[in-house]
């Protein structure tokens, strides 16, 4: 047993003053004559003795009152094992989970400040001499050192909300990094959090001189709608044009929302808003229509209503309507004037003829289509550039020749496009069956069309698919392929088993031809992403060839310098972190605006579900706080002075105090 303040023990003096009351009764007595005491006697005697004891039992008490009222000022206590003992060289981090989740709504109010309070009274918990790091999503460098209580608690009310996700095994490392830096072995960390799911994976294995306490966090209304992506119809918008955004909207509760608006935004004025209505537990797509005027660049905000969690009620997008469709017609000198007829129905679309000797391999990323007609043959080198060329997301159309010179460096190209050109058939044979749902023949057809209305080949090439990523589009009415749509990497390849010319087909002659061409450039994947994440590892990319290395994002009075690489007309850029907040950047060249990027908060904290805390600590090995505060003050008390008896000691005081009252009262 030890004594905090020993020093009190001098009091236990005071015990002799009782002693001293007890052995010189002061009383006086006075004299009574009466004539016989004979028969008072043994009364007399009994009393005095029964007056004895009770005098000794109040003597007692008050020694024992008084010894145990100076053990309370005292303090005594057992000290704690050294193993359990704070040591003033130990270490003590603070993770306070400021992820967006944490702006649910509690009994205190949001999350968060519950979380900031909380904190703050678990370091006003610890000695005055304790060193404290504060952990949060961002990773900052100012939190990477040991900081004096009253520092801790003024960088605690600086934690705002953040867009960053940590999982468990990256906080638990980087807290545990601390035992290297400050050179302590002995350390405890604390995690104030909602421990959603999404913070797994969990560490393996915990240090044993490392304590790991949980201090949970619970909304009232666990529930959360927002907008999970949007993207636009096509890959290209025109101007004047009804263009369509479509939007996928999710519901993480258990009530439908009904009639909810979603507005849309362009350059901040309001121009379309469509009501949607979402089951629980579900998601629902929206389609918005919208039109462009011109041929800038503009930006468009999708929004929401929804409390409290509001980071994910807005998404972002960039669109620029597309001033001319490059597409690129390679010709083996043959007659493609029904080709160039197709594409010069409208002005939207460029089309160029060049020889298949005279390609320039540079600019063909830049076209949406490639038309490779008729090729008698084909380099190994044309070859290679056609598939990367697909497999970055571009569209080629392969039309045969009837009879091409080189029928073995087709049949290559063919097969490394995932289709075997077999034996030329002749006809005639009538279309039959045809995809009506694909998406080459969107707003072409509202009913299936009737057979004796399609063309009729007089010859055509058998092929035959290689795999999975080989779908027949149209078919002949003996069930063979007569279009294919063979996916190569990001793009598409489309082969037809027959020419144009007049004496082959008479698809060129056709209604159906039209719609078939011009939906063709359609296909291609997006060239320019309309939006991208943030995030730690974020990239972005853009359509430019640009001298300088550097480009500046701006955004208000926010600017950012971020390097840049180009690589075949395409510029990336690695944010590395930079941007914190979602909106649209304009971006900047050598002083100049070479369009605007759009930049969103990721999704992953809006799905709210939520680890057992008495589960994770179980697993972890570590202790739970979800009570008052009050209870990690004691326990910390018992760690630093170890087990405490100054109340035990106050109560006992008391007790003895209320024995003697007792005996003087009742004792007769």
């Amino acid at each position: 047993m030890h004594f905090l303040y020993p020093s009190f023990l001098f009091a236990l003096a005071l015990l002799l003053i009782p002693v001293i009351i007890h052995l010189f009764n002061f009383r006086k007595y006075k004299k009574v004559v009466f004539s016989d005491i004979r028969f008072l006697r043994q009364l007399s005697e009994q009393t005095k003795k029964q007056q004895r004891i009770k005098d000794w039992l109040i003597l007692l008490c008050r020694i024992l009152a008084l010894a145990f009222l100076v053990f309370t000022f005292a303090q005594p206590f057992i000290p704690a094992k050294e193993s359990q003992k704070i040591k003033a060289d130990s270490w003590t981090s603070i993770y306070l989970d400021n992820s967006f989740s944490m702006q649910a709504i509690g009994k205190e109010g949001s999350l968060l400040d519950a979380a900031k309070q909380k904190a703050k009274n678990v370091v006003e918990a610890h000695p005055a001499a304790q060193n404290f790091q504060l952990l949060t999503n961002d990773f900052e460098g100012k939190h990477q050192r040991l900081v004096s209580k009253k520092e801790m608690l003024q960088m605690l009310d600086e934690v705002a909300p953040s867009m960053a996700h940590r999982n468990l095994q990256q906080v638990y490392e980087r807290q545990k990094s601390l035992s290297q830096q400050s050179g302590a072995s002995l350390g405890r960390t604390y995690w104030l959090s909602d421990f959603q799911k999404n913070m797994e994976p969990l560490p393996q294995q915990l240090d044993s001189q490392v304590a790991v306490f949980l201090l949970p966090f619970k909304g009232v209304q666990q529930q959360n709608i927002w907008i999970d992506s949007a993207w636009f119809s096509n890959p290209f918008l025109k101007k004047g044009n009804q263009n369509k955004v479509h939007v996928w909207v999710r519901n993480n509760s258990e009530n439908s929302f009904e009639n909810q608006p979603l507005v849309l935004k362009i350059d901040g004025a309001q121009k379309a808003i469509q009501n949607f209505t979402c089951a629980a537990q579900q998601r629902v797509e929206v389609v918005i229509p919208f039109s462009l005027s011109d041929f800038n660049w503009h930006e468009i905000a999708l929004s929401i209503t929804d409390y409290p969690i509001v980071f994910d009620d807005v998404y972002y997008l960039t669109a620029k309507a597309q001033e001319k469709l490059p597409i690129l017609l390679i010709n083996d000198l043959v007659d493609a004037s029904s080709i160039k007829k197709v594409f010069g129905l409208d002005a939207f679309y460029d089309l160029k003829e060049v020889s298949v000797n005279q390609i320039d391999y540079q600019g063909l990323n830049k076209n949406a289509l490639l038309i490779l007609n008729e090729p008698n043959a084909l380099s190994s080198g044309l070859s290679a550039e056609l598939q990367k060329f697909i497999k970055e997301g571009g569209v080629l159309l392969f039309i045969p020749a009837a009879n091409p010179k080189d029928l073995l460096s087709i049949q290559q190209f063919t097969q490394a496009l995932g289709a075997q050109m077999l034996a030329k058939q002749n006809g005639p044979i009538q279309l039959g069956n045809m995809e009506t749902k694909d998406a080459l023949f969107a707003q072409v057809f509202s009913k299936s069309p009737e057979w004796l209305s399609l063309p009729i080949v007089n010859s055509y090439w058998q092929f035959g698919a290689n795999g999975k990523n080989a779908q027949s589009i149209i078919q002949l009415k003996n069930e063979m392929p007569f279009l294919m749509r063979l996916k190569l990497g990001k793009g598409n390849g489309f082969l037809m088993a027959s020419s144009l010319q007049t004496n082959e087909s008479g698809l060129s002659k056709h209604a159906l031809f039209v719609p078939l061409m011009l939906n063709l450039p359609l296909q291609r994947t997006h060239k320019l992403q309309s939006s991208f994440l943030l995030g730690e590892n974020s990239t972005f990319s853009f359509e430019s060839e640009l001298s300088s290395k550097v480009v500046n994002l701006k955004k208000g009075n926010q600017e950012h310098l971020i390097s840049v690489q180009t690589k075949e007309g395409k510029s990336y850029g690695s944010l590395n972190g930079q941007l914190k907040e979602a909106g649209i950047y304009q971006m900047l060249a050598e002083g100049n605006a070479i369009g605007k990027l759009a930049f969103n908060y990721p999704r992953m904290e809006s799905v709210q579900g939520f680890l057992d805390p008495n589960a994770l600590a179980t697993s972890l090995g570590a202790s739970v706080f979800d009570k008052d505060i009050s209870v990690l003050k004691s326990y910390m008390e018992r760690d630093l002075k170890g087990q405490q008896f100054w109340k035990v000691a106050l109560f006992l005081a008391l007790l003895f105090l209320l024995c003697e009252m007792a005996i003087i009262r009742w004792w007769k």
